[in-house]
């Protein structure tokens, strides 16, 4: 038979109701809203408050949820707003009833200037202290890796950049003194159909004229023209140049030769038997992070001193950041350098002071490099060694000078092989945990939208990072704590200590 449309009577709160509760309980979503005892949340974010004064606010709880959404869902804080407005999973995560108002944009942006980047790190390192609690969060290693995102701005050359700033600050001008404005601007400004030149002559003539701009307007102390004037002054400088006017903190970085990015490097500890994210840390995208790593350290001061051994990658391997992961009481373990693997085939005698090979050839000398010894061998030996041509180089091998094998040992990398704590075996087994972490920035990156900015500026972008982490550890603890408990889901809260 037949079944026409109903004649669009209006739905009753019962028929509201009815469709809330055919909201799948079992999905992620709702497992991580009851993973987490969110009266705990609100007391750790009721300082933010004034106690008592203006009219009442939204729950804090609420509000950090739509967040976790946010990043969830890859929405913004308009259409979270939406789409939690007829979305009933959404609505049934950030605990709304089917008929309560939702929160609009203006008071999510509120809400996180409140709390800042102080209250969402508190926030993020509470909650990995319940992690820690309930047994998820081990403190035998620590993985350090990074990775970059896009700034969320236009990227312009650098004669663009300058008659742009040109523009901005002869605006601010105008502010000021409307006729010194428009004598500077037919001077400085180049026309709307004026086309852009190229080459370095043009680079050359761009800067004169942005620099006697510059000189002109030194004694305008307008607020609004000193800070464009200075931003515009930074960008003429040889280094670490602003390369945005709507995001000066974003830099031009490389993750490696030939790929080169605009915007930021979020750095983060994970532990990897969890994979669960420890610590963030935000840079600009031209900044070394492996020479940052002592404020990724601070982040875990207790972890670290108990004796954690942290792992990375070759970049690493550097004597600042193994000094630092020394300094908080940690055990370094990086990726080998070249010289590294390469001593790796020799065993160091350090009563003798010499370096042995597998024929059982002792080296007959050494050479003070940097921060380490370079260990020769006879010239005799290497040439007549039946592993000469597995052992020795090319320039090794048939070098009139060089017909030798040398072998580097650093400071660092003697201490660990008198300590037992170096060589293929040891490195081996702990750099083999590096492999699960991958995936962990691959979900942030292309599942949840931290390839991208959404803000701009260096402190925005750490909420960005700390709620994208807080989000992807709450999936994983749930997934965790599934496979832990036997009963249902609703038993994760009690499990997680909420």
């Amino acid at each position: 038979m037949l079944r026409r449309e109903s004649d669009g009577k209006q739905n009753s709160f019962g028929d509201l109701t009815r469709a809330a509760r055919s909201v799948p309980q079992k999905h992620v979503l709702l497992q991580m809203k009851r993973a987490v005892d969110w009266a705990a949340v609100e007391q750790k974010l009721a300082v933010y408050y004034a106690v008592g004064e203006g009219r009442p606010s939204w729950p804090p709880a609420v509000l950090v949820r739509m967040l976790v959404l946010e990043e969830y869902a890859e929405l913004s804080d308009r259409q979270v707003s939406e789409q939690v407005a007829y979305n009933l999973l959404y609505r049934s995560f950030v605990g709304l009833g089917v008929d309560e108002a939702v929160p609009d944009d203006t008071t999510l942006v509120t809400f996180r200037a409140r709390i800042g980047e102080q209250g969402v790190r508190e926030l993020f390192d509470e909650l990995n202290e319940r992690w820690r609690e309930a047994g998820l969060i081990a403190d035998e290693h620590r993985v350090l890796d990074g990775s970059h995102i896009w700034a969320n701005v236009a990227r312009r050359s650098w004669v663009s950049l300058m008659r742009r700033g040109r523009r901005l600050v002869v605006e601010a001008v105008a502010g000021v003194d409307d006729g010194r404005a428009k004598e500077l601007a037919s001077r400085f400004v180049p026309g709307a159909g004026e086309k852009e030149p190229r080459g370095e002559e043009a680079l050359h003539q761009e800067r004169q004229r942005t620099q006697e701009l510059l000189e002109a307007v030194k004694e305008v102390k307008d607020p609004r023209v000193r800070e464009r004037a200075d931003l515009l002054q930074a960008m003429l400088a040889d280094n670490d140049r602003p390369v945005s006017f709507e995001d000066p903190d974003a830099r031009w970085g490389h993750k490696r030769e030939d790929f080169a990015f605009l915007g930021y490097k979020t750095h983060e500890a994970i532990d990897p038997e969890s994979r669960m994210i420890t610590a963030v840390d935000v840079l600009p995208g031209n900044a070394n992070e492996a020479v940052r790593s002592d404020v990724l350290l601070r982040q875990e001061k207790s972890v670290v001193a108990s004796g954690v051994t942290v792992i990375g990658d070759a970049l690493y391997n550097n004597a600042t950041t193994i000094k630092q992961v020394e300094r908080a009481g940690g055990r370094a373990c990086f990726a080998g350098l070249r010289a590294e693997r390469i001593s790796d085939g020799f065993r160091y005698d350090a009563e003798a002071d010499w370096m042995v090979c597998a024929e059982g050839k002792h080296s007959i000398g050494k050479i003070r490099v940097n921060n380490g010894d370079m260990y020769y061998f006879s010239m005799h030996d290497c040439r007549d060694c039946p592993r000469r041509a597995e052992c020795l180089t090319s320039g090794e091998r048939y070098g009139k000078a060089r017909a030798r094998r040398r072998v580097y040992l650093s400071e660092v990398r003697k201490r660990k092989l008198l300590a037992g704590e170096a060589g293929h075996a040891w490195r081996k087994e702990c750099l083999r945990l590096r492999g699960g972490i991958e995936s962990k920035f691959d979900e942030q990156m292309n599942r949840h939208g931290l390839r991208r900015a959404r803000y701009w500026g260096l402190a925005k972008m750490r909420i960005q990072v700390l709620l994208n982490a807080m989000t992807v550890n709450l999936k994983r603890a749930v997934k965790l704590l599934m496979r832990r408990a036997a009963g249902p889901p609703c038993a994760l809260a009690m499990a997680a200590g909420g």
